[in-house]
């Protein structure tokens, strides 16, 4: 069974997905928004939202929505380089830069939500297996979902759905630089950590970051080189895992009233960028663009892809541009925003030693008032990195 025409098919309904088909159908576009998950359901991610993601929220009017659902502000930042310590308050505009970290499971549900407001439809547990082609052309999709199978037509079909899109694959959209695996993650959830703000620590070549979450709850992150994996198991994992951070006397102090509360996630994040779109199909967020998680990125990201694709349909869609050339400059832009912190990130994720020369240059910005809050500025986001990034010339 074959549904309507719509304007636009998302895959997708997270971070970049959700956000787009709200933009569009505040515009009047019919949107069809599709999901494997349930609305609200847990994925693999980092947690932050950087300066610019937050300024995105505070754009939509969806700042204030997430506060209430109890994501607490993140108005400071510590960051350790093997005991160099740059730590304080940064400000933007004279006021604290906050930034937040929400449970995935919270913000999720809240970009749903209001974009099913704003008038897009949802259909969840609903898997797209084929993409319905029409004279050389992408023209919906077609899935099964509770209601069976079901095909939907659109304009355009937009793939939102994660670093393993079913959308990419179908379309067979070429990948255009692959980096590999440069680092591995794990994660869990803490309660009884008290931690005014996000605190970084870096030892040899592993790094620690905790930060405050939904429900009184301390997001704790360790990230080390691929080849330090724990042995097989959920045991050996979570031993790897606690012995890693309680390794680091800093951590474990910070953790000492702590108790870990889920079982720690493990990620290995493939470095890899595809190409953004096609005859009637276009990329957004991780389907297109994805890097390790150590510089933290992907959700301000797919807020940003969300804003700059929604203008690229609204032209293309409404006839003041060409479709196909709407749909390029939206790619030229991804590329241009993304390349030089793609390129940033597979340098951090080998998590080489930090230089002496950093070290000492660490040394002389914790002395300097002007200069901590320069590099903390950088570092959640308020002004455009340098091109070695937040972290300077760190490796």
């Amino acid at each position: 069974m074959e549904g309507d025409l719509c304007d636009v098919v998302i895959v997708g309904a997270r971070c970049a997905g959700a956000p787009l088909g709200m933009l569009l159908a505040e515009r009047g576009y019919a949107v069809e928004m599709v999901d494997r998950n349930p609305t609200g359901a847990d994925t693999l991610s980092t947690h932050w939202i950087r300066w610019p993601g937050v300024q995105q929220l505070r754009k939509w009017g969806l700042l204030s929505a997430l506060e209430k659902t109890g994501c607490p502000p993140i108005v400071r930042a510590s960051l350790d380089f093997e005991g160099r310590v740059i730590a304080g308050g940064p400000q933007a505009g004279g006021a604290e830069a906050v930034t937040y970290a929400p449970r995935r499971t919270e913000l999720d549900a809240l970009l749903v939500a209001e974009a099913r407001a704003k008038g897009a439809r949802l259909r969840e547990r609903f898997s797209v297996t084929h993409l319905i082609v029409v004279d050389g052309r992408v023209a919906g999709v077609r899935g099964a979902g509770p209601d069976g199978a079901v095909g939907l037509r659109a304009r355009v079909v937009v793939g939102a759905d994660g670093r393993n899109s079913t959308v990419a694959r179908l379309a067979k959209s070429p990948v255009v630089e692959d980096r590999g695996i440069l680092a591995r993650s794990l994660y869990g959830y803490w309660s009884g950590v008290v931690e005014p703000g996000v605190r970084v620590v870096f030892r040899g070549r592993r790094g620690i970051s905790l930060w405050p979450t939904h429900d009184g709850l301390t997001v704790v992150s360790l990230v080390f080189p691929p080849e330090e994996a724990p042995g097989p198991g959920r045991s050996a994992l979570t031993e790897f895992y606690v012995s890693s951070l309680r390794e680091v006397p800093e951590v474990e102090q910070a953790l000492m009233n702590g108790e870990l509360v889920s079982r720690p996630r493990s990620a290995a994040v493939r470095n890899a960028r595809r190409h953004a779109h096609g005859p009637g199909w276009v990329l957004a967020g991780d389907a297109g663009h994805h890097k390790d998680p150590v510089s933290a990125q992907g959700i301000s990201d797919a807020f940003a892809d969300a804003g700059v694709l929604a203008d690229a349909l609204d032209a293309g869609l409404s006839g003041s541009a060409r479709l196909d050339e709407a749909l390029a400059g939206y790619a030229a832009t991804r590329d241009a925003q993304r390349l030089a912190a793609f390129a940033y990130t597979c340098e951090q994720a080998e998590l080489r030693p930090f230089g002496t020369d950093f070290l000492d240059d660490l040394t002389r910005t914790a002395g300097d008032t002007q200069a901590t809050e320069a590099f903390l500025k950088t570092f959640v986001g308020c002004d455009a990195p340098s091109d070695a990034g937040w972290l300077g010339e760190s490796h």
